[in-house]
């Protein structure tokens, strides 16, 4: 997994708005896609057509410690319910990451 300084403000800017209120969940899993699909490209070393099914993709780490970090399926699937308690868990992971400007991005 390698980390991806370029791609971290717009991911922290996303979230935020997120979090504001400015855009719905559903735009904000478009605009991390937006952003998982630049970085495929960017990393992709081929001339070959991306392979979306390689398992490839964006990965979020909220804070510091979190060992693992979330990827984009993971983040689509805590936000779908607003019920659940992983949706207010993820809310409040992302608030805290942005507080602590420890939001980080990486593309494995």
């Amino acid at each position: 997994m390698t980390k991806q300084d370029r791609y971290t403000p717009t991911v922290k800017q996303t979230f935020n708005a997120y979090l504001d209120g400015i855009i719905s969940g559903e735009e904000l899993l478009i605009k991390l896609r937006e952003i998982e699909m630049q970085l495929m490209s960017d990393n992709d070393t081929d001339d070959e057509e991306l392979d979306f099914t390689s398992g490839k993709g964006l990965w979020i780490r909220f804070f510091e410690g979190d060992a693992d970090g979330l990827t984009l399926p993971e983040i689509e699937k805590d936000l779908r319910n607003p019920d659940h308690p992983n949706y207010k868990i993820l809310r409040h992971g992302i608030a805290i990451g942005l507080a602590n400007d420890e939001l980080e991005v990486y593309f494995e």
